[in-house]
């Protein structure tokens, strides 16, 4: 068995090597699978052709009148097929509409301000413009015959949040508005009374005759009604497909649920054929019978469709009864030949599928394929589904591997920043012995500024260093602020600090060494050479079980939409830290990997000054490990 090195590419771009082998594994016998798919489909295929032998028989007695009606049928089912689906084209669009997440968002927003909702009031709109399509049976439409288009529709309830938007008068064409305006309409009360899902009818739209169909959208979350969806389609969509499927000596009526007519070269739009007795003789789904017309015979053949409407095809018997060929014989002798060849067309097929299938889950069952020690072997079936599926789990294997490898290396980075962490801190001991010794020779010469400014310091570092916990109390970040903020009015003049901080969440675990890097923005960048009314305010509270500390200045501001997206970004931490200091990236990255989800730092737009809110898991009381992370 020959083997070809293949190099495949692992999450880091190194090429690694596996081994492909060349030759196929051999089935030794047949599969269970193949006599599941043959056995059944035979089957079937002996039964269709039993009964296309007995159609034959039946045909050489009644020959004349059957050819005649089955070309009638055949050109019904045609007409049947089509119309279905138009009605399935404008149940998509509707569907599409009613499950479309985006359109749901923006119907059951909730806005304070009306002119909050415009933006989404007019994606809603160019995306209705968007669905009105052209018709997808313009095919079948002669060339002489108008294209026609989809018109998507929503009319709004009051529980949508776009509603006050909408216009009031109802617009026959894509767009929005109120339902206020046809509360009295009958499909409006019919489809309100949650008898089907949908509603359909017939209208007019100037010198246009239509077909439209409405469903009621309701929130994805709620349940409530949000809007009405109305699809609308040209009758000249389906008119070149009465026209190719003519019924020699006959027509065609395709009637609504109150049977009237929505399409017909007989009768004209809308008119009312309930009282004729053909009509009123109609049940089932789809069935034939014979009726008096004009002092004439006709067979009346009728489908009926899945909203309610009938399609009808009206034949005078006598034109039925006109031809009498038969030739059973050529139906047996045409029934042997076909079981015979799709006999063997159905052995092939099966054997081209289930061998390929059977040797791929052999090889999906192998432990070194599981194990990525070995590639998937590959084979070329000329099969689209087989191979995709081939390829798909070779391609999941490989996704596996990249992200137990992403996972590791994210592990590996959060160890590096600990580490990196830990190397800033200097000797504890000499820093505060240092400190203590400044502080008392400023004692003794009297100089009272210099020893306030070396407590606050030894205190600054004292809470800062904290023996290299990740997770303190807020009363502790609170004091390591509130000591290098003391430092800090030494030196500006006429700086006000506020805070804010609730006594039950003072006890609250919060991620060391998170404010002061805030606090000194806002000295640094907020109020720059400024020395005159300088305030900050750092405020704490709870919302949704998550703390919220907000650390807010009145210096020169900042573009929050452009800080937020860096934010975003997450730009490399070592070079953060490798400018100087922590910064608000800093800070970010560090609540990121101690507590995953939608926690960190947001810049909050304000008239004056920056606003800074970071958000953490609330956590109440500190455990006994105070360096245990937040539990994921």
């Amino acid at each position: 068995m020959g083997r070809e090195y293949i190099r495949y590419k692992d999450s880091s771009g190194a090429g690694r090597k596996g081994v492909k082998n060349i030759a196929k594994p051999k089935v030794k016998k047949a599969s269970k699978l193949f006599y599941r798919i043959s056995l059944p489909m035979f089957g079937l295929i002996v039964v269709i052709i039993a009964l296309f032998t007995s159609a034959a028989s039946y045909i050489l007695i009644r020959i004349q009148n059957d050819h005649s009606l089955r070309m009638a049928e055949q050109s019904m089912k045609f007409v049947y097929r089509n119309v279905w689906y138009q009605f399935e084209t404008m149940s998509n669009v509707a569907a599409f509409v009613l499950s479309n997440q985006s359109i749901d968002n923006w119907l059951s927003g909730s806005y304070v301000k009306d002119y909050e909702a415009v933006d989404d009031y007019f994606s809603l709109q160019t995306n209705l413009q968007n669905l009105s399509l052209l018709s997808l049976l313009n095919n079948f439409v002669p060339e002489h015959a108008a294209k026609s288009s989809y018109t998507v529709s929503v009319a709004l309830e009051p529980s949508s949040g776009l509603y006050n938007l909408a216009p009031e008068q109802i617009q026959p064409i894509t767009g929005i508005f109120r339902s206020r305006m046809m509360t009295n309409e009958a499909w409006y009360l019919r489809l309100n009374r949650q008898v089907s899902p949908s509603v359909w009818w017939g209208g007019k739209q100037e010198n246009h005759t239509m077909i439209y169909s409405a469903y009621r959208k309701t929130s994805n979350y709620k349940g409530d009604n949000l809007a009405t969806v109305i699809i609308g389609s040209d009758t000249q969509s389906i008119k070149g497909v009465f026209g190719n499927a003519p019924i020699e000596k006959g027509y065609h009526l395709l009637l609504d649920e109150s049977n009237r007519v929505i399409f017909s070269d007989r009768h004209p739009f809308l008119q009312s054929l309930a009282d004729l007795s053909f009509v009123q003789s109609i049940s089932g789904s789809s069935g034939m019978q014979l009726a008096s017309i004009d002092g004439e015979q006709h067979v009346v053949m009728h489908e009926l469709f899945g909203n309610g409407w009938k399609l009808l095809a009206i034949v005078p018997e006598s034109h039925i009864s006109r031809y009498t060929y038969a030739i059973s014989l050529i139906g047996l002798a045409i029934a042997a030949v076909g079981l015979l060849l799709s006999g063997l067309w159905l052995r092939r097929v099966v054997v081209r599928v289930t061998v390929p299938i059977a040797r791929l889950v052999n090889a999906m069952q192998r432990k070194e394929v599981i194990e990525c020690q070995e590639p998937l072997p590959r084979q070329e079936t000329r099969i689209y589904e087989i191979d995709a599926l081939g390829e798909k789990f070779a391609s999941m294997l490989m996704t596996i591997r990249n992200l137990v490898e992403k996972s590791f290396a994210e592990e590996m980075e959060k160890k590096e920043l600990q580490l990196e962490l830990l190397q800033t801190q200097i000797n504890p001991h000499f820093l505060y012995n240092t400190l203590d010794l400044i502080n008392c020779r400023a004692i003794m010469t009297g100089d009272k500024d210099t020893s306030r400014v070396v407590r606050s310091l030894a205190n600054m570092f004292r809470y800062g260093l904290n023996k290299g916990k990740t997770w303190i109390s807020l009363e502790d970040e609170l004091r390591q602020v509130e000591a290098y903020l003391d430092i800090q009015k030494m030196m500006v003049n006429e700086l006000t600090v506020r805070y804010s901080i609730p006594n039950e969440l003072r006890d609250a675990r919060v991620i060391h060494l998170i404010l002061q890097p805030l606090t000194e923005n806002c000295i640094v960048h907020g109020f720059g050479q400024r020395s005159d009314r300088c305030e900050i305010s750092i405020s704490a509270r709870v919302e949704d079980d998550r703390l919220h500390l907000r650390v807010e200045d009145n210096g020169g501001g900042a573009d929050a939409e452009m800080l937020n997206r860096r934010l975003r970004a997450a730009g490399d931490l070592k070079d953060d830290l490798a400018e100087g200091g922590y910064g608000t990236l800093n800070v970010h990255r560090r609540i990121a990997l101690h507590c995953p989800g939608e926690y960190g730092v947001k810049y909050i737009p304000v008239p004056n000054g920056t606003c800074v809110d970071v958000v953490l898991p609330l956590q109440l009381g500190m455990p006994d490990d105070d360096s245990a992370e937040y539990d994921r």
